[in-house]
């Protein structure tokens, strides 16, 4: 029969002394570590949207940029303007739902 290899589990006094002078229960630990993975998601998707609306604005200035820039650039933001407001609202609907 194949051996299992195991990683070693090393529970060290000053850990298991941090762990019980808490006095959380791990139960408690895994909910508040929980809890700040959904606070940084939130942030995350709060800094994509700024991202989102600042990036329609360039599309748009760009899009209107007259002959400066290729027509090619100006009718991809042209689209991309149209376009990422309307994505915008949509990401931020569905963060209101969770």
């Amino acid at each position: 029969m194949p051996s299992i290899n195991l990683p070693e589990v090393s529970v060290t006094a000053s850990m298991a002394e941090a762990y019980l002078a808490k006095g959380e229960s791990r139960n408690e630990r895994v909910r508040k570590l929980q809890e700040e993975a959904k606070r940084l998601a939130r942030e995350q998707v709060l800094e994509f949207e700024v991202l989102l609306e600042a990036t329609a604005k360039m599309a748009l200035d760009i899009a209107d940029g007259g002959d400066i820039y290729s027509v090619g650039s100006r009718e991809l933001c042209r689209r991309l303007a149209d376009e990422l407001p309307r994505t915008l609202q949509t990401l931020q609907a569905i963060t209101k739902r969770n």
